[in-house]
């Protein structure tokens, strides 16, 4: 029967950090096979009297090829003085198991060990998820995710931000899963960017949401007794600015404080929101609602004279996400939700027209709208 390798990856950070199930595998075999004696983890299990033992190899950088031929090596000068059914094989890092290193590994291998991989990563972990990245990232790796930097994957940032939503309205739980799975992946990929720079990885990127809920929510980790939603709003609010005000300002102090990137609408909520936490609000949503009226007819004025449209239509739609929000309705969504609804109810209308095998091209505005009532009573009906 051949021998067992185990091929483990010692991660980046101290040994103890290691899993118990990796760590009762080490304390079980002869000898531990390591790349380099000085990584972190490396060094402390030397210390502790592992028996690791250094390949020999010419480049830090060795492929699978060159590491299975280094223990082979090892094998051969041991001439049958040591007699091994267990071995480890500790990697830097997070090695995949569909990795170029591990395959290679097991082709120049598997002749003389049986070699297991169960101690690498799970398929459904997170440790998984970035090892990936980290391999797509590698000199070896992908050229497309190679030539990434943060500006260039907003765009995917947002566009996997709204396919998410749209799971969430269309209610598809599969898609919804993937979606996830999509958004997480930009993190991730955002994280390993600004590790290759020295800034923080996925480890910062967790402990920081982690210690941030752990704080603001005091009630829960705490002796603060919140009864309702409004409560811990508020003290999410004061907490905020207490966790702001001992941070170094930077540039001119901006009242507002909101991100840039934000949509419009979502933007003229936030600040709405943000003037009226010192009293600068209505009193009720007739105060809104008589604002939009008085917007509407200076663009009407405006529209007459030639003048200043876009300042006019934008104190317009202004007032209208804060009736919005007096009504307690979000006006990203209450837009989003009604050009959806146009683009049915225009799907539909000309799902008519095909029916009729009429060429839309020829069909006048007065026609169309015929159909367009109808797609609206066929709804009505539905």
């Amino acid at each position: 029967m051949k021998p067992v390798l185990h091929i483990i990856g010692v991660g980046n950070d101290h040994f103890e950090k290691l899993p118990l199930e990796i760590y009762r595998l080490l304390t079980k075999v002869k000898v531990i096979y390591v790349l380099a004696a000085d990584q972190l983890a490396v060094s402390e299990m030397i210390e502790e009297g592992f028996p690791c033992q250094k390949l020999h190899l010419s480049s830090e950088n060795a492929n699978g090829l060159e590491i299975g031929q280094a223990i082979l090596t090892l094998l051969d000068q041991a001439d049958g003085n040591m007699q091994i059914e267990q071995a480890v094989l500790a990697l830097p890092g997070q090695p995949l198991g569909e990795g170029k290193l591990v395959t290679s590994l097991q082709a120049a291998l598997s002749e003389f060990f049986s070699i297991d991989t169960d101690f690498l990563a799970a398929d459904n972990s997170l440790l998984k998820l970035t090892a990936i990245m980290a391999e797509l990232r590698s000199p070896s790796g992908c050229v497309w995710d190679k030539e990434q930097t943060h500006k260039t994957l907003k765009k995917y940032l947002i566009e996997e931000t709204y396919e998410v939503i749209d799971a969430i309205d269309t209610n598809n739980m599969n898609n919804f899963c993937e979606e996830l799975g999509d958004l997480l992946l930009q993190v991730v990929f955002h994280s390993r960017i600004a590790e290759e720079s020295g800034l923080f990885d996925l480890r910062d990127v967790i402990r920081g949401i982690c210690d941030k809920l752990i704080h603001r929510h005091p009630h829960v980790f705490g002796s603060v007794i919140a009864k309702s939603s409004e409560e811990v709003l508020l003290n999410w609010d004061i907490i905020k600015k207490q966790e702001k005000a001992v941070q170094p300002v930077t540039g001119t102090s901006d009242f507002f404080n909101i991100p840039k990137g934000l949509p419009a609408l979502l933007t003229a909520e936030e600040t709405q929101k943000k003037a009226a936490k010192i009293g600068f609000d209505w009193d009720s949503y007739q105060g809104p609602l008589a604002k939009v009226y008085e917007e509407l007819t200076e663009l009407e004025i405006e529209i007459g004279n030639n003048g200043n449209l876009e300042d006019e239509l934008g104190d317009l739609l202004f007032s209208i996400v804060n009736l919005s929000r007096f009504l307690k309705l979000n006006a990203e969504e209450a837009l989003r939700q009604g050009t959806k609804k146009f683009q049915r109810r225009f799907n539909q209308m000309l799902a008519l027209i095909d029916r009729e095998k009429i060429n839309t091209e020829k069909l006048s505005l007065n026609e169309m709208n015929f159909y367009w009532d109808l797609a609206k009573k066929e709804k009505r009906m539905g």
